[in-house]
């Protein structure tokens, strides 16, 4: 068996903030280069990006799914409700990657499925510690359907 730091990882973030998408991939990129990141920049792009993975029968090839609220064209609770439908994407983790900590937006994620609730730090420092402790909590300790992992200790 393979453990996961030796496995191609990825982490979807669908963000419309150009800033905010650049500092959370650099962020994450300089926790641990390893780890891939994508950008998808508005939630119709992010719709489509996964109905053509379903529409071939696949899932979409990412790890941890990074999601903004508020997007233009389709929202990111749109998007949330759509991924935790599909009896494959729900297996990908969602961590809502807000700037709301409105108790409404922060319980209507969960309702719809997040596997966590983040708001967005503010500085730089503050992105980057998130960014060290997302890493290590969902590459290193949690496990998840489907992967081949040990624990690193």
């Amino acid at each position: 068996m393979a453990t996961q730091s030796t496995m191609e990882r990825k982490v979807l973030i669908i963000e419309d903030s150009p800033a905010d998408a650049r500092m959370i991939r650099i962020a994450i990129e300089r926790r641990d280069p390893t780890i891939e990141t994508e950008v998808l920049e508005d939630g119709a792009l992010a719709m489509r990006y996964f109905s053509l993975y379903r529409d071939d029968g696949e899932i979409p090839p990412c790890d941890l799914i990074l999601l903004d609220l508020n997007l233009p064209r389709v929202s990111g609770f749109e998007i949330l409700e759509f991924l935790k439908k599909d009896s494959e994407l729900m297996k990908i983790p969602v961590v809502v990657l807000s700037g709301s900590s409105s108790n409404e937006d922060i319980e209507r994620s969960y309702a719809a499925g997040a596997n966590s609730y983040l708001c967005k730090p503010t500085g730089i420092d503050e992105v980057f510690d998130m960014a060290v402790q997302l890493v290590s909590y969902w590459f290193e300790h949690v496990r998840l359907p489907g992967k081949l992992s040990v624990p690193a200790w």
